[in-house]
């Protein structure tokens, strides 16, 4: 039995292995609301990313680039994970697709809590916008990784943004958390676009949940 356990283990951490060298793209979407007929005014002024990249993270975790790929501003921008191997060592880079970044994606999820919790969410242009009631976002975090085991691997994201605002019960500076898991066998490109889509979904519905006061 133990053996057996062994066995597929190797195998998962060399199937890992392959699969993780160079950088990766992903095409991730995020939640879209639609406006409620009638409710107040929202607009979201700005989301900035503000993710404290690690060199060499000592833990999966945490927010890195692969040194030997481009590691400017417009990558990390990009950046939602960092593939490793079978034995935890930090490889290729799993990045959004070119004209996506966290901060836009993380805004689309907020702009769905708030239609979802009733509020209509406009834009500059839009009718309203002016008297709209004005919300402010910082990404401190949000990450995908993996933790290989001996029958599974465990998919994880987490996000953790500060949100400002006087929208419903949201009152001043409030932090929002989340973290979402899966299991599977093999780790390929598909499981982290499902994560992260899964970990945007689980924004929009904290958001819903602390505008309403739940």
């Amino acid at each position: 039995m133990m053996l057996g356990r062994i066995a597929i283990y190797s195998l998962a951490a060399s199937i890992l292995a392959g699969c993780a060298v160079g950088r990766t793209t992903v095409d991730v979407s995020a939640p879209q609301g639609i406006n409620p007929m009638t409710g107040k005014y929202v607009r979201i002024d700005s989301v900035q990313d503000k993710r404290t990249f690690t060199v060499k993270p000592p833990s999966a975790d945490m927010a890195s680039l692969d040194p030997d790929e481009d590691s400017s501003d417009a990558s990390k921008a990009r950046a939602i994970g960092r593939k490793r191997n079978g034995y935890g060592k930090a490889l290729g880079d799993v990045v959004l697709s070119e004209g996506k970044t966290a901060s836009g994606l993380v805004e689309s999820a907020l702009a769905t809590g708030f239609q979802e919790a009733g509020y209509i969410v406009v834009k500059q242009g839009d009718p309203n916008f002016a008297a709209a009631a004005p919300v402010t976002a910082q990404i401190i975090d949000f990450w995908a990784w993996f933790q290989p085991g001996f029958l599974s691997i465990t998919i994880n994201q987490k996000s953790e943004l500060q949100l400002s605002g006087e929208v419903g019960a949201l009152h001043g500076a409030q932090t929002v958390k989340t973290r979402v898991s899966e299991s599977t066998q093999v780790v390929v490109s598909s499981d982290w676009q499902e994560i992260v889509e899964k970990g945007l979904s689980a924004i929009t519905l904290r958001t819903k949940d602390l505008v309403s006061g739940k």
